[in-house]
This record gives structure tokens, sequence and C-alpha cells, in this order.
């Protein structure tokens, strides 16, 4: 049995792709396998309903709203709980405040850390640091980090080439994402998208394009609303939604009423519970997620679980594997390009569900799925680990012996 904890510096309702990762591992696990907790910052206001959830103190972090500043080190209680859990292996599911703590952990108690290089980090960096070798030496930091893992995974093959780039040439495996999100074979689907239709403001005559995600213009937004302006001069009929929070949301609102969109898009905020998320994609006919930021996008995966396809700008690293027109959509970086895709696909309702039908068969795959191979990874790498610990062990009996010997 592997005891295991997911570390991250976000947990829902924070609600992205790393933190319903972490979540999702330790659900999955716990559920199915052995005890799996979920580690990450407290949020005011905010009550977990599973015991396997453990918080530590934190401050809000006005510039990276919803985020927050965890402080693991000098909350007593927290550590009072670690204390008490008997840690097989720790993995870290970011490289910042959790995951430093995880990796002391794992050195205290000698147990292996495995860690998922989710986020292009320099990206962030370049956006918080002004001058280029404070950006370096932050990407310094983080790939030091990874080297000290025992195992360092991504969620995506094309991440790989990033994190080379950045300096890391250690070994790297490929684990997916899941999803939770999915449409039962016996569900009736109209039934739910009435409900979802109901929590958009949307009505069923006029076709339903999502985004779901961070409101944060480093997720390519600037592009989506132009295209959307473009084709309400073009005169296409469409509901945007855009769902979720973010720091930079009452920006994108007011660039969404300077193009005259108010009537044509609206903002949800962010969709908490999972069977109002359900009834959402129900209600949907078509994702646009055109962000070059991300590495490995949760909500197209769960787009897909609803057999709804994504338009995805080409080049993008979560556009990984994506074939146009078999299991999702490509579009140039341009809003002419974008908007035109979108604009022959509305005029074509067979290409959306031929290729939705795609993507349901090429991304979704169950959290429950991912968590099996995950502990069996699990498995292998403690094995490993405890392997090399007895070596080390017997190597060092063996050299004092003949330093005794000598």
């Amino acid at each position: 049995m592997i005891i295991s904890g997911q570390f991250n510096d976000s947990l829902p309702p924070i609600m992205d792709g790393v933190a319903i990762t972490a979540r999702n591992y330790a659900y999955w696990l716990n559920r199915n396998h052995a005890p799996s907790f979920a580690i990450g910052p407290k949020v005011p206001e905010y009550q977990d309903e599973d015991r396997n959830i453990l918080r530590f103190q934190s401050l809000r972090l006005k510039a990276a709203d919803p985020y927050r500043l965890g402080f693991p080190r000098v909350d007593r209680e927290f550590n009072k709980l670690i204390e008490e859990i008997p840690f097989d292996l720790v993995h870290a599911h970011c490289p910042f405040v959790s995951g430093n703590y995880a990796y002391t952990l794992a050195q205290k108690r000698k147990i292996p850390m495995v860690t998922t290089f989710h986020s292009k980090y320099r990206d962030d960096f370049a956006n918080w640091m002004r001058l280029d070798v404070m950006v370096n030496q932050a990407v310094k930091f983080i790939v030091n980090f990874y080297e000290q893992a025992d195992a360092v995974w991504v969620p995506n093959e094309a991440i790989i080439e990033t994190l080379r780039e950045y300096g890391y040439r250690g070994p790297v495996e490929y684990v997916p994402n899941g999803s939770d999100i999915a449409l039962a074979a016996d569900e009736d689907r109209k039934k739910l998208a009435d409900r979802g239709r109901e929590i958009l403001k949307a009505n069923e005559a006029v076709p339903v394009l999502l985004y779901l995600g961070q409101q944060r213009w480093v997720k390519n937004l600037k592009l989506l609303i132009e295209s959307l302006a473009i084709l309400k001069q073009q005169g296409i009929q469409y509901q945007m939604r855009m769902v979720g929070n973010g720091s930079d949301l009452e920006e994108i609102r007011e660039l969404v009423e300077r193009r005259g969109l108010d009537n044509l898009v609206r903002f949800t905020g962010p969709v908490y519970d999972r069977e109002e998320l359900r009834a959402v994609f129900a209600a949907s006919d078509l994702m646009l997620f055109p962000s070059l930021y991300d590495n490995a996008s949760l909500a197209t995966r769960e787009a897909a679980g609803f057999a709804i396809p994504t338009v995805f700008v080409n080049g993008a690293t979560t556009a990984n594997g994506i074939i146009d027109g078999k299991n999702g959509f490509l579009a140039e970086n341009e809003p002419e390009e974008y908007a035109s895709k979108i604009r022959s696909l509305l005029s074509d309702p067979g290409k959306i569900k031929a290729a939705g039908l795609g993507a349901r068969e090429y991304l979704y795959i169950s959290w429950e799925e991912i968590a099996s191979q995950v502990y069996g990874k699990y498995e292998e790498i403690v094995a490993r680990f405890k392997h090399r610990q007895i070596n080390g062990i017997l190597g060092q009996e063996k050299q004092a012996e003949h330093n005794s010997a000598g």
C-alpha cells in the first residue's frame, strides 16, 4: 500500500487545471487504491467535504487573484496533521511553496518525490519580472527543483521540449491527465442541456460557443474577443459564454464592451459544482480555446467527454495530437483566421459533430483510469527507491569494512 500526498499551491475552489489534477489524483487514489491526500492553501469561507484534503494557512495575492500565498512551514496545526501521516511518496504538482515543502518532507523521511511539470513558468516570470537576468535565474531555480525529484512527469508529450529548453536534461515520463466530465451512454442530453442553458442564460435557437478557463490575457483572450467582433460584423449568429474568473476579468469585460459585444458575450463566473458543469457542456456546441500558454488543458478534455470539439491555435502545446477536422480544429493565431474557422464550422454542424466524436475517442479518459496507471507507477518508484537505499547502505557498510581492514 502506497500512501501519497498531492502537494499544490492551489486546490478547488481555485479552478485551474493543476488544482483539479491534484484533487482528482487524491480522490481516485484514495477511493480505489490507497490513502492519498490533496494538500494546498486554505481559502476563506470554503469548507472541504472530503477528509483527505489538508490545508495550510495562506494570504490572498491581490495581483494574482484568486491565487493565494501559502505558509505551510509556520502552520503548527497543519504540520501536526502531516506528522501523523506515514507517507510513502510525495507528489509535487508545482515547484514553489507546496513543492518545496514536499521536497523537504521527502528528504526528512527518506521517501521519493514525484513532480509534474504542468506550466510554462518562464512565461509567468516574464510577465512579473522586467529583467531577463531575473527570469533566467528563476528558470534555473525551477530546473534545479526538477533535478532533485525521483521522477519527473509531463501531462503532454509536447511539453518535454519546453522542459529541455529550460535546461533540464534528466529523464521525463508522459502521464496524461484525465477527466471526470462525460455524458453517459444512457443519459438524456437534452434534459441536461436545458439545465445548462438556464445556467448560461442561453437560448436553444442559436449556437453556444464556450470558453472555460481563467480570465487572463495570457490565455490569448484578446484574439478570441477580436475574432468574435469580426463574426458580429459579418452577421454570424452565436452566443458566447465565458466561464471562469481571473485577475484580468475586468479588463476583458471592458474590451468586450468596447467591441460592442455585450449582447453576445456573457461572463458567468466560475462553475464549481461538477453536475452544473456537466450541464454547461451539454448546452454547448463548440469550445473555443486559443491559449498558447496551456500545456495540457483539462477543459478541452472535459468538453471531449461530451463530444464537443475545440478550436485550438495551430502550434499550441495543448493542441498536440489534434488533427484538424478529425478530433478538433486548428486555426492560425490571427483574429481573421480564427474567426474564419468558427464561421465555417457554424455553417456546417456536421463537421462539428464528426470532430466531436473524434475528440471523445482521442482525448477523453477518466480520472479513475488515470489513477490506476498512477498508482502502478508509484509502486514502481517506491520499489526502486527502496532498492537504491538498500544498495547504498550495503555499499557504505562494505566501504567501512574495507577501511577498517586497511
